[in-house]
């Protein structure tokens, strides 16, 4: 990978991992969104808000108790629901200002500039519960080391097998074609390890290169094909995949970290076979890689790209 770094204050090579990693100079940035959220049993048919908040919750109870500062953007959840935070002590829940997964990213990523002591963001979904248990220290060691401005989290075999079959199969098909345009255009060499890149979580340096990088908001100019109709930057791309196509173009240093998650079996009983989500799976990954795409002939300055920044 690029040799350039930037590198957090006060950063130690020589001190031993457990003296590096203190779980307050880490903030965790998530939002929510769960308007059919209730507290209590299931009544009736499981839904993807009583079950996504659940898990929300626990990933959340979980963070504050290993005393990691945490960032919640609540794009419109319930009562109920923005209740049982407070009733957890799950602080810094925020009301989301613009409406979008990335804009809601983003006003979380500002407000870890007020929070005191803070060497790494944690961009994550709130109901990967096994991020926070098991994948935040080794995610965050290479930051706190000054090997790494930006760390990507990458999953095993074992760990894709805790998926839905057809999840499995799309985030894998399209891990391969994304860091197969990546060396296509010089953005990955031959030797660098392949980034799991539909892996939502993202690790990075607080300072404000990287929390710019993050921050930026880039546009889509649309046509009248089908799949223009798809494409929304401000779903997943402007958060998730832009800023690290980026850090490459500028030779950051991004680093492959394994760690064994394990995504939890409720979601994926809940989730096998369900069409809903197959049929929104089959579309990001034509959307994203369309963007993908665009966004990397934008950095070329190609003409024929249809990003730029917005306004």
């Amino acid at each position: 990978m690029p040799d350039e770094t930037i590198k957090s204050p006060e950063v130690r090579n020589n001190e031993p991992s457990e003296a590096l990693f203190k779980p307050e100079s880490i903030a965790i940035v998530t939002s929510t969104f769960y308007p059919g959220w209730y507290e209590g049993e299931v009544k009736g048919e499981l839904s993807a808000d009583k079950l996504r908040g659940d898990l929300a919750l626990q990933t959340l109870k979980s963070a504050q108790e290993q005393n990691f500062q945490v960032v919640i953007v609540d794009g419109g959840s319930s009562e109920a629901f923005k209740n049982a935070l407070e009733q957890n002590k799950i602080y810094f829940e925020m009301q989301q200002q613009q409406g979008g997964y990335s804009p809601a990213r983003r006003q979380g990523i500002e407000r870890v500039e007020s929070l005191q002591g803070v060497k790494v963001i944690v961009q994550t979904e709130p109901e990967k519960i096994s991020t926070v248990s098991d994948c935040i220290q080794p995610g965050s060691l290479p930051i706190l080391k000054g090997e790494a401005d930006i760390v990507i989290l990458q999953r095993d075999e074992e760990s894709f097998l805790t998926y839905p079959k057809l999840q499995r199969e799309q985030e894998q098909k399209s891990n391969k074609k994304y860091n197969d345009i990546l060396r296509s255009r010089g953005l990955l060499k031959g030797s660098d390890p392949d980034l799991d890149f539909w892996f939502g979580q993202r690790i990075f340096a607080n300072t404000p290169q990287l929390r710019e990088l993050f921050q930026t908001t880039y546009q889509y100019d649309k046509g009248n094909t089908a799949i223009d109709k798809t494409v929304n930057v401000e779903m997943y791309s402007n958060i998730q995949f832009f800023p690290i196509v980026a850090a490459l173009h500028q030779r950051l240093r991004i680093k492959s970290v394994l760690v064994p998650y394990q995504h939890p079996k409720i979601q994926t009983a809940f989730e096998e076979g369900n069409s809903t989500f197959d049929i929104k799976r089959h579309t990001q990954r034509r959307t994203i890689i369309t963007e993908f795409v665009n966004f990397i002939r934008y950095l070329e300055k190609s003409d024929k790209s249809r990003i730029s920044i917005k306004s």
